[in-house]
């Protein structure tokens, strides 16, 4: 039976074990295991969410209970909260998320298309009115027909109408006028990671909580939870690993978001992380006693 299978039936007793016999102890010098906060993640495979248990560059692999079945890592994924014992540890350096809006460089991007297109509008139809004009179009001639005049006063209505747009649309861009203040829709994960032992086919998951918002209103509709999984490949212990991941969401509130970062290895075990929630160092003989009450209270077992 695998650390991080604990069942919903011991969690209550795992816990009770937690707080009864390990809130005043100090960290065991002989660790046999890590108790802490992680997650459980899923992904979609047809109508349903089914448990993740590997991950490569390309797929996720979910366990559908029938057996294991290849998604795209576009597949939605889900994560809950769930006690995890793990052997695997590794100690968190540094980590920082930012985060930046794409929407707003979009934004930009279809301003200075318009600016462009106008543009191309202007000259075309100014290169229309002078194909009218009786001398050959020349604006600056000398004395001109009374049509002629008509069309020049034209024209020079046109070029006034294109500077004021260009000067209008270049004064939002200096300023961000068009931009959403304090909307981001990219998040960017960047942290060393220093771990004990090797983590083969290492993947992670990112959970991005924020308040989902009407940009028109600024009024709060409610809260979202969203997690992408990416892969990371073979960890080797002592060897520091840079994290550096861009995870793409729909605009939200900078300010109303919290992160998570969850480390898993090829089997789909979840690594201790040393800013784990409710990080337990434990004994190997807490492990085996964990190892007992999950037993004990799993319903496979009750026959």
């Amino acid at each position: 039976m695998k650390l991080s299978n604990l069942s919903n039936l011991s969690l209550a007793c795992l816990s009770l074990f937690v707080f009864t016999n390990l809130i005043a102890q100090n960290f065991p010098e002989e660790h046999g295991g890590y108790l802490f906060f992680g997650t459980e993640a899923s992904a979609e495979a047809g109508q349903s969410h089914f448990p993740i248990v590997g991950v490569d560059k390309k797929h996720i692999y979910v366990d559908e209970g029938t057996g294991v079945k290849k998604v795209s890592q576009r597949a939605s994924v889900r994560t809950r909260p769930e006690l995890k014992l793990a052997e695997q540890y590794a100690n968190v350096l540094d980590f920082k998320y930012s985060a930046s809006s794409m929407e707003n460089t979009k934004r930009a991007a279809q301003l200075v298309a318009d600016m462009q297109f106008q543009q191309m509008q202007s000259e075309v139809e100014v290169a229309m009115l002078k194909s009218q004009m009786d001398n050959g179009g020349d604006v600056f001639g000398g004395d001109l027909s009374a049509a002629d005049q008509g069309t020049v006063n034209q024209i020079e209505e046109v070029q006034q109408e294109t500077s004021d747009f260009q000067s209008s649309m270049q004064d939002a861009l200096d300023t961000g006028a068009f931009e959403v203040d304090d909307f981001v829709d990219t998040v960017f994960v960047r942290g060393t990671l220093d771990p004990l032992a090797d983590v083969p086919g290492a993947y992670c998951v990112v959970v991005i909580n924020y308040d989902v918002v009407d940009i028109e209103s600024l009024e709060i509709e409610g809260r979202n939870r969203v997690a992408r999984v990416r892969y990371l490949g073979d960890i080797t212990a002592g060897k520091l690993l840079s994290i550096q991941l861009r995870v793409l969401v729909n605009e939200f509130p900078e300010d109303s978001a919290t992160y998570e970062f969850h480390l898993f290895s090829e089997d789909g075990e979840q690594v201790a992380l040393s800013n784990s929630n409710g990080l337990k160092p434990l004994t190997p003989e807490q492990v085996a006693t964990f190892r007992e009450l999950e037993a004990k209270t799993s319903p496979l077992d009750k026959g």
